[in-house]
């Protein structure tokens, strides 16, 4: 059985039980795995903004919030004050903001800016509606909209800008594992195209024989083997996103095609010379490359990259993020269906902290992984469960600390000699402290 969708609703009309708007909108919505819970913030003829903080702190098994941004005709921007509150307490629970007009441009960048995750509209259809909820919570569970970090907060922050743009082509840069997928993912979702497909293509796994014609479609005998027409993904498209990973791995010939898809509009299907196709979906990119050296040592083409790259966001790595850590690794247990189930101990994440993720957000999560399997039935996570790369330069650290500490006790039986001693046991604790933060940075400390 499909476990419950539970989703609070914060709207004046909506959330007054049993109005005729509550009603018509269960009626319209209300079918498994679907579950509402309402909140309308009136308080004594006024609307307080801390009732949705309560309301989300009474409910703690929410997986998604629906919130309105006019309160009434005295308080219309009351979302605004809401919609801050929720994102800083409850990080992780994604918020979509209700309107009754389609698109407000404005109030949607604004909202996206400040945590919301996307928009929905009121009036829409139930299947529409349905399906809103479902790419919300699909996105909900990337890392883009977890962590309240400096590097993090400005890559939403760019995302949310980008998001009413649909006609702009981007260019994602980042380390491998950083996310760049869930980037693409998040500003589709956000974009006026987010009711349209989102096509993924693996530009390095895909063989240079086959990527035209995945890419524009066949017409049936176009060449051997090609028994019936294909789709190319350009066609799947449609309406939508096509997203083209690790593009500096596409050939130089076939940049060349697509560079004059993207200049005209237009395209054909391998094996026909006369109808053409119209492109009709935004394009987004990503590498783990740097362009310009890309562009340098002859694997981008500089006319392409200039084509596909009007907006460039950056992914950031891991240990630029390292703050957030904890919540990232709570979000992968999550995932396993272990949240409140188990834990990692606070010498496992002070390990982890001190590591420094080359495989970035996808090292952590097979990290998680791993110390799920290997902590077995205990609730707790510890430096025991971890990888040794992460494991061994910590443990020696540890003891070392330890030896100090219990040299504190150590005071001769002379006390005209104590305060000498422990001075020397307060040095000691200090400079294994400093061992212990230059081990975590990454680096030697040297007396």
């Amino acid at each position: 059985m499909t476990s419950p969708i539970h989703i609070l609703v914060v709207d004046d009309q909506i959330g007054d039980a049993n109005s005729p708007h509550q009603r018509s909108f269960l009626r319209a919505h209300a079918h498994p795995p679907l579950e509402f819970h309402f909140e309308s913030c009136a308080a004594d003829g006024h609307y307080d903004p801390s009732k949705a903080v309560q309301a989300l702190h009474d409910c703690p098994e929410t997986d998604l919030v629906l919130l309105d941004i006019k309160f009434g005709s005295e308080d219309d921007r009351l979302g605004y004050k809401i919609l801050p509150l929720l994102t800083a307490q409850f990080p992780a629970v994604p918020i979509l903001v209700m309107s009754s007009v389609d698109r407000d441009i404005e109030s949607l960048g604004r909202c996206l800016e400040d945590g919301a995750i996307g928009f929905v509209i009121k009036d829409q259809k139930p299947e529409d509606f349905q399906k809103t909820i479902e790419q919300a919570l699909t996105i909900a569970r990337s890392h883009v909209l977890l962590g309240q970090s400096a590097p993090l907060r400005e890559l939403r922050r760019q995302a949310a800008r980008l998001s009413p743009y649909d006609q702009i082509p981007v260019l994602i840069v980042g380390e491998r594992g950083t996310g760049k997928d869930r980037v693409a993912r998040y500003i589709h979702h956000s974009g006026p195209r987010g009711h349209g497909p989102f096509v993924a293509v693996n530009c390095a796994a895909m063989p240079e024989s086959l990527i035209e014609s995945e890419l524009f479609g066949a017409e049936k005998g176009a060449y051997t083997g090609a028994i019936t027409t294909r789709i190319g993904y350009l066609e799947r498209a449609k309406a939508g996103v096509l997203f083209l990973d690790e593009i500096g791995n596409m050939a130089l010939a076939m940049q060349a095609k697509l560079l004059r898809v993207l200049q005209d509009k237009t395209f054909r299907r391998v094996g026909v010379s006369e109808e053409e196709l119209t492109v009709d979906i935004q394009l987004i990119c990503a590498t783990n490359i740097e362009p310009d050296l890309s562009i340098r040592d002859g694997k981008l083409r500089e006319d392409f990259y200039d084509r596909i790259a009007a907006v460039t966001i950056r992914t950031p790595p891991l240990r630029a993020c390292i703050s957030d850590l904890p919540e990232l690794a709570n979000h992968f247990l999550y995932e396993l269906g272990l949240k409140g189930k188990k834990k990692l101990s606070e010498t496992a994440l002070q390990a982890m902290k001190g590591y420094t993720w080359p495989g970035n957000m996808r090292e952590l999560q097979r990290v998680i992984q791993e110390a799920v399997v290997r902590s077995e039935q205990t609730a707790e996570i510890t430096l025991d469960h971890l990888p040794p790369a992460i494991s061994k330069k910590v443990q020696p650290l540890l003891a070392s600390s330890n030896d100090v500490v219990l040299g504190i006790s150590q005071l001769s039986d002379d006390p005209t000699q104590w305060p000498r001693e422990r001075l020397l046991n307060e040095l000691r604790i200090a400079v294994a402290a400093k061992h212990r933060i230059q081990a975590y940075k990454g680096s030697q400390w040297k007396a």
